[in-house]
């Protein structure tokens, strides 16, 4: 009896390797049906906002666009995207790219290639040469402004403003206010006529109130040993020009002085006598940085006219 059972084999059950097979593509028709209707969605909302917008005069408007990314991304490309505010302008570049993670859609990555092409409502234009910029959004919900995270590398103002690298951090604060974080590495201001105006890094962590009135925690400039910082409030004026006040002060005075001396609309005379005041209060001096009716001033002394904004 015990050798006919030691004989008897187990009935052969073939569906136990098939079952992971099965499983797989369970798993990928399901995947593929979510993918196919969350894509219909974003699309459909998409579309549904960007109607919102054109009603309120700001459309986005793309020589060729389509959406992909199958299996793992939402993808949506716009080749020649021009952005069009009508109070504003346009902003016009070489490719959009918006890309979303499917398990993750409320997290939007945009990739911009350049270069950009800025015009104003009145006609006047500016250019912007640059590698492509990165953009984080990430909602929270569909009411909160999104936290943003934008990148510009090798950002080339033509005839204006150079930088190696920009990144600038934006998310909602309590009371409808924008926290702000900017820093830049190897600025090269280039006024016309004038010499160009080097920053090795400057940084700059700030609030926008809703009022318009920018917060500034600190700013920092720094260009070889010589350091610059202040905090304060600063805003536009009715003609679009900076106004406010910042408390500065310095490391290094006579570096400082240096930097700035053929940059200041000042007579000799003029930037004697801020030398000799400044100079009383020794290498590690500070001052207030005024910004009134169109002029610029440290401390008592005029320095520069501010032009408007826009």
């Amino acid at each position: 009896m015990s050798v006919a059972m030691k004989e008897q084999k187990p009935a052969p059950r073939p569906w136990r390797m098939l079952f992971p097979l099965f499983a797989v593509l369970a798993l990928g028709l399901a995947w593929s049906a979510y993918w196919i209707i969350a894509s219909s969605l974003a699309q459909t909302a998409v579309a549904e906002r960007r109607a919102a917008l054109a009603e309120r005069g700001q459309r986005l408007d793309c020589s060729e666009e389509g959406w992909g990314g199958f299996p793992f991304r939402f993808e949506f490309t716009c080749a020649d995207p021009v952005l069009t505010a009508d109070a504003a302008g346009t902003a016009q570049a070489s490719r959009l790219r918006a890309v979303a993670m499917a398990y993750d859609p409320w997290h939007l990555l945009l990739l911009v290639d350049g270069p950009t092409r800025l015009s104003r409502s009145d006609g006047a234009a500016l250019t912007l040469n640059h590698d492509g910029i990165l953009a984080s959004l990430r909602f929270r919900d569909q009411t909160t402004p999104p936290d943003v995270s934008v990148e510009i590398p090798k950002l080339d103002i033509v005839g204006w403003y150079t930088a190696d690298d920009i990144l600038i951090h934006t998310r909602p604060e309590a009371d409808g206010a924008m926290g702000l974080a900017l820093t830049a590495s190897r600025s090269n201001y280039q006024p016309e006529g004038r010499p160009p105006l080097t920053v090795a890094a400057g940084s700059l962590l700030a609030t926008l109130r809703p009022d318009g009135v920018l917060a500034v925690a600190n700013i920092e400039l720094q260009e070889g040993p010589t350091i610059y910082k202040g905090q304060g409030e600063v805003w536009l004026d009715a003609a679009h020009r900076i106004a406010g006040q910042l408390a500065t002060e310095t490391n290094d005075f006579d570096g400082l002085m240096r930097i700035l001396e053929p940059h200041l609309d000042m007579t000799p005379d003029q930037f004697a006598g801020l030398k000799a005041m400044m100079g009383l209060l020794g290498q590690n001096s500070k001052a207030n940085l005024i910004a009134q009716d169109g002029a610029l001033y440290i401390g008592p002394f005029k320095v520069a006219d501010l032009l408007p904004l826009y």
